[in-house]
């Protein structure tokens, strides 16, 4: 007899986290293992777009000892990297395509050793109905598959977009082939200034190093970067920081405090990166949105950074006048125009049939201030009526909004064992 059904939609990164979080969770509690089924569209599962589209040259913006799938097991990268030929110091910052092999081979042993319980479906999902009696994910082909719980991990939308007059205009550089017919010789400007633009500029620079690249923003803010070596976190933020107003307060004295000692700045925002999500929970509407118009761009740059070979390759495109930042580029004097801007919000309209037909039934709804669906502090999406009831859950960009932290791979790493712990918890509809 096997546990809980799941089913994840959507077959990146965030689909073998929650998987191997399941089976972690299920095996200490001592529950029945369940049974997990990822339904995706592209026929290997772990990479998604992140580490499946990426250039050879793209390096992850976390150092490798902080990369492992199990909660448990922080060096479980470091060592499948050490059986595969590669000695990699926690500090390392790694190809991301050789990470992607990392998620794929977990994801083949979790199948491997799971006598048919784990499994893949590869598929375009069109339908996702959620109800008291479980879950029922409908494919193009009209294939349907039913479980306790559903699961959505479906990644980043497309960028939001509009016209800007270029005579070619790049909307998602991340489709494949996107900037592969970008000629030599044409003047190209990258709309953004964040880790997509430092991703696009080594690409087209390397592939042509005549190219003239501009990069766009509001405020001309580009990642920071990365130490060269590890270094402990700081404490995170007071418990008893609850408002915007404390929480600032309590970021600038730790800064402060770091400063006088002569000690980085990085490792204050790596303390509280963890339990940030936490804390958002207790931002009041008002204070969210504050949050997004005066301090999220800046928190977005010193918690998002480079590694310090990229910044150091960036840095040098800047020098030979490669590349230049410009507050108020005009698109339309420009051959081409790559937008740079990251992931539109999860409830827009129009990306996703899955996320269209959870809206129109009251499914999901957005939360107050927009960036995706309204979920609490396990991952459990709330329904028109304000009920979570733990039969649909969120992961990865999906919680966003809800939760804020919760898109890089230690946030997901965390917030994968929440979700595995609400998905067990649910009642099965069915039983095998």
């Amino acid at each position: 007899m096997t546990g809980t059904s799941i089913v994840i939609v959507g077959g990146g990164a965030s689909a073998v986290y929650v998987a191997v979080a399941l089976e972690e969770r299920s095996l200490a509690r001592g529950a029945e293992s369940p049974t997990i089924t990822v339904v995706a569209a592209e026929p290997t599962i772990g990479r998604g777009v992140a580490y499946g589209r990426a250039d050879e040259h793209h390096r992850l913006n976390s150092p490798a000892g902080k990369m492992s799938v199990s909660a448990e097991d922080d060096t479980h990268f470091l060592r499948w990297a050490a059986e595969h030929g590669r000695e990699l110091a926690p500090g390392d910052f790694i190809e991301r395509r050789f990470f992607g092999d990392y998620l794929e081979d977990v994801w083949a042993r979790l199948v491997a050793r799971s006598d048919g319980r784990v499994r893949a479906v590869q598929g375009d999902a069109v339908d996702l109905r959620v109800d008291d009696a479980g879950a029922s994910v409908t494919l193009t082909d009209g294939t349907t598959i039913d479980a306790d719980v559903a699961v959505l991990a479906i990644g980043n939308p497309p960028p939001a977009t509009w016209q800007t007059g270029a005579a070619v205009q790049i909307d998602d550089p991340w489709e494949p082939g996107a900037i592969a017919g970008i000629t030599a010789g044409a003047s190209v400007l990258l709309i953004g200034t964040g880790l997509t633009m430092v991703d696009v500029a080594t690409s087209l620079a390397r592939r042509d190093d005549g190219i003239r690249l501009t990069a766009t923003s509001r405020h001309l803010l580009v990642p920071a970067v990365h130490l060269d070596s590890p270094a402990a976190p700081g404490p995170g933020l007071s418990p008893d920081a609850r408002s915007l107003g404390s929480l600032a307060s309590d970021l600038r004295a730790q800064l402060v405090a770091a400063d006088a000692d002569g000690a980085p700045w990085q490792p204050v925002i790596d303390g509280i990166r963890p339990r940030l999500m936490d804390h958002w929970l207790g931002l009041s509407e008002p204070e969210r949105r504050r949050f997004l118009s005066h301090f999220a761009r800046r928190w977005d740059v010193h918690r998002h950074r480079m590694a310090p070979s990229v910044h150091a390759e960036l840095t040098a495109l800047v020098d030979a006048g490669t590349l230049r930042y410009e507050r108020d580029a005009d698109p339309a004097a420009y051959d081409v125009v790559v937008f740079c801007t990251g992931p539109a919000a999860v409830t827009t309209p129009g990306w996703s049939p899955v996320v269209d037909a959870l809206l129109a039934a009251g499914r999901i709804v957005p939360e107050p201030v927009g960036l995706g669906p309204d979920a609490d502090a396990s991952g459990a999406l709330r329904d028109v009526h304000g009920v979570a009831d733990g039969r649909l859950l969120g992961i990865g960009h999906a919680l966003r909004g809800a939760l804020w932290e919760t898109t890089a791979i230690g946030e997901v790493r965390i917030l994968a064992q929440r979700v595995a712990d609400r998905a067990l918890d649910v009642e099965r509809a069915t039983v095998a």
